[in-house]
């Protein structure tokens, strides 16, 4: 029979690889960003989609800004988000909270370091659809590194028939 502390050992590596797979695959997620906007910004079109950069499904994503209080996160949801106090997105001004919702349950979250990029116009718009989250970007220097300012695009609007 295995000993207490066998079981233990096992059970604390599994925990441990899982939680690195996470960690892992936000930073992942991060990078390609970041990556992306890297390469768009010595383009001649200088966008960002988010859904080319995701491995998961998802209906919506919300993108809120530094300090942005729980109670409004919870009320743009519609419904009361257990993680979203966790985040701290409420207290501090180093992140913006990417938020992924999938038939109405966040399926996903990311924390997008400001030192990477700023979300421009967030005030008018702050909740994308797939198929709608295309960001222009723009380099911005900041001093030895180069951060980006992501810009919503609109979408393209049918022009008005003529009679």
């Amino acid at each position: 029979m295995k000993s207490p502390w066998f079981v233990i050992a096992i059970t604390a590596a599994v925990v441990a690889a899982v939680l690195f797979a996470c960690a892992k695959s936000d930073s992942g997620f991060i990078k390609a960003i970041e990556r992306s906007a890297q390469i768009a910004s010595t383009s001649t079109n200088p966008v960002v989609t988010v859904s080319a950069l995701t491995d998961f499904q998802w209906d919506k994503l919300f993108i809120f800004g530094p300090y942005t209080p729980v109670q409004k996160i919870h009320a743009q949801l519609g419904f009361e988000w257990a993680d979203a106090e966790k985040t701290h997105i409420d207290s501090s001004d180093t992140f913006y909270l990417l938020v992924f919702e999938k038939d109405g349950k966040v399926i996903r979250h990311f924390k997008l370091p400001r030192t990477v990029g700023d979300f421009q116009t967030l005030e008018a718009r702050n909740v994308f659809t797939l198929g709608n989250d295309t960001f222009e970007v723009k380099p911005v220097n900041a001093g030895n590194a180069t951060r980006f300012n992501f810009l919503a695009k609109q979408q393209d609007q049918p022009s008005p028939s003529s009679k």
